[in-house]
């Protein structure tokens, strides 16, 4: 792992997994242990026994001590993310996204509702919630337990431990504290150059809170401070799974890891998911580490409740839009000629410049060509394929500038890389802003339909195909439960 990013680690014995491991790995399957009650009884038990006992075989063994993280950086890692995660707007301390009305409003559902939340559509059929929901069960179940408004405090903690455990794991990928100190700085403020992108595209200066991401019709890749600030349900297991997979490199523990991570990844973000299953695929050892990979003991216990996601989240799968970039653009000339100068502003400079410092790493280049590859084909309303399957990619990238930035002496490249770095960080520096600009406001306390008409009045359908799908599947409809239908049809929106 040493000479894939330009870092030098502590070493990790083969097959060893240490206490931050640990942590993470329990903190993306949790959901999947709440997603087990779904199921009618005589289904969730036996699934609840099956993952709990897959999880205790990948995660037992002797644990693993190394001198970092210590109990300073802890501390002075969680008290920065209680900051940082409030300024975000999760738990709405301060001002909190547009996007934010739907997060809510599905924390809301999975808080009061029986689980699966069903809606009474229009015309009389059922609807089922059907959406990555990982990021939203913890918090949901205790707003079921102790109140709806206690799940707005919960998903703040949660997501102050997700974002903490991020930032201790890409920290520990380097060995000295200039490093990990300009580890912080990068991976909080990364983002492509999308000032430059802004004025290209409107012929201004962005103004300081403004949203300057979609200056690219239809694509995004979005800055770090944008993914913790809008969808954390995304960012959060893209970033861990990243920091796992760079860490265990053609290690044994990367195989002993992964059919946990394929279970548990796919129900916080599939489009997450998407974008880890290349650094999957090249950084396992397969001819070593095949029979670890899918032994029974390891991998057969995982597969009932990792084919159940993979069918809930496939529900009606067929409604949500999709097609080739180049058809959404018209032509094939323009298509190539925003292409190309996307790419660059958004990872190509910070690319070639990187080149200078060290010969690419095969996560460097899995990286670009997966950044290269993704603006060719759309899926859902916000192209959230771009947006959400680039995480990982991006990551990778932010985390090969930290050594370079370290380095000394420093010439002109140096400048060029802390210049492009600086140009994406100020066009990161508006969602933070905006935190202290905009007065904050508290959850609405609505359903999911009810949210909708409120934050788009010309909607058509209150029923969007990225978070509801009719019940498609003989077997789901066997296997799941079937709790009392919400009818949303005489709330209001305000």
């Amino acid at each position: 792992m040493a000479s894939m990013l330009s870092a030098t680690p502590p070493a990790t014995p083969s097959g060893g997994l240490d206490r931050l491991d640990r942590i993470a790995c329990l903190y993306l399957i949790l959901p999947s242990f709440l997603f087990c009650l779904w199921f009618i009884p005589l289904v969730g038990l036996p699934l609840l026994a099956l993952t709990g006992f897959a999880s205790w075989q990948v995660l037992r063994g002797p644990t693993i001590g190394p001198s970092f993280p210590s109990p300073r950086w802890i501390i002075g890692i969680f008290v920065f993310a209680l900051l940082w995660v409030a300024i975000a707007g999760v738990g709405h301390f301060f001002y909190a996204n547009a996007d934010w009305i739907i997060r809510d409003a599905v924390l809301h559902d999975l808080s009061i509702a029986g689980w699966p939340p069903t809606y009474l559509h229009d015309g009389g059929s059922q609807l089922l919630l059907r959406a990555p929901v990982g990021y939203f069960l913890p918090s949901a179940a205790v707003g079921f337990l102790l109140s709806p408004s206690a799940s707005n405090i919960a998903i703040y903690l949660w997501t102050v431990l997700g974002w903490g455990l991020f930032l201790l794991a890409a920290c520990r990928l380097f060995s000295s504290k200039r490093e990990r100190v300009i580890c912080l700085f990068v991976l909080t403020m990364f983002g492509g150059m999308d000032l430059l992108g802004h004025a290209w595209a409107y012929r201004e200066i962005a103004g300081l809170g403004q949203h300057i991401e979609w200056w690219m019709p239809s694509i995004q890749y979005s800055s770090n401070t944008t993914l913790l600030f809008w969808v954390p349900n995304h960012a959060l297991p893209a970033w861990l799974g990243i920091t796992l997979i760079l860490r265990h490199w053609q290690q044994a523990s990367l195989a002993k890891i992964t059919p946990l991570l394929a279970t548990a990844i796919p129900l916080w973000s599939p489009l997450a998911a998407i974008g880890l299953f290349p650094f999957f695929l090249f950084g396992l050892a397969w001819r070593r580490d095949f029979r670890t990979l899918f032994s029974p003991g390891s991998c057969l216990p995982f597969a009932p409740i990792a084919l159940l996601t993979m069918k809930y989240l496939g529900m009606d799968a067929s409604e949500v839009p999709h097609g080739w970039m180049s058809d959404m653009w018209g032509t094939w000339d323009l298509f190539a000629y925003r292409y190309v100068l996307f790419c660059l502003l958004e990872f190509g400079f910070l690319a070639l410049i990187l080149a200078r410092f060290t010969q690419y790493t095969t996560p460097m280049r899995i990286a670009v060509v997966v950044l290269c590859l993704l603006p060719f084909y759309y899926l859902g309303i916000g192209n959230d394929l771009a947006m959400r399957a680039s995480i990982p990619a991006l990551c990778v990238l932010a985390l090969a500038a930290v050594k370079p930035l370290a380095q000394t002496p420093r010439n002109l490249w140096h400048g060029m890389l802390a210049g492009v770095l600086l140009i994406g960080a100020l066009g990161a520096a508006s969602e933070p802003a905006r935190a202290f600009l905009e007065p904050a406001w508290q959850p609405l306390g609505k359903t999911i339909p009810a949210s909708v008409r409120r934050e788009h009045p010309e909607a058509i359908s209150l029923y969007p195909p990225h978070y509801f799908a009719r019940e498609d599947s003989p077997l789901l409809r066997r296997l799941m439960r079937h709790p009392q239908v919400l009818d949303t049809s005489k709330e209001k929106p305000y």
